[in-house]
């Protein structure tokens, strides 16, 4: 199946373009297809994911055509 995926902001800046279609295996979670990409794992915590217009939980499962926006959570002050 297959999900887009759009990366914004800080987390832009991998060796992938800003909105990309991965082919992903049926009943994965989106912390089973972030592990699949090139961030370091104790970071993945740090990921926000916006799926199809909501803020999603790591745990929750994806399905064919699902829209995700991957935003890397920073502080500063």
């Amino acid at each position: 199946m297959k999900i887009n995926v759009e990366f914004v902001g800080a987390i832009n800046t991998g060796p992938y373009k800003k909105q990309q279609t991965f082919e992903i295996e049926e009943k994965q979670t989106i912390k089973d297809f972030l592990e699949t990409l090139h961030f370091d794992k104790s970071h993945l915590s740090f990921i926000q994911v916006v799926k199809n217009g909501t803020r999603a939980p790591h745990s929750q499962e994806l399905s064919d055509g699902d829209k995700l926006e991957l935003m890397l959570m920073v502080g500063g002050g």
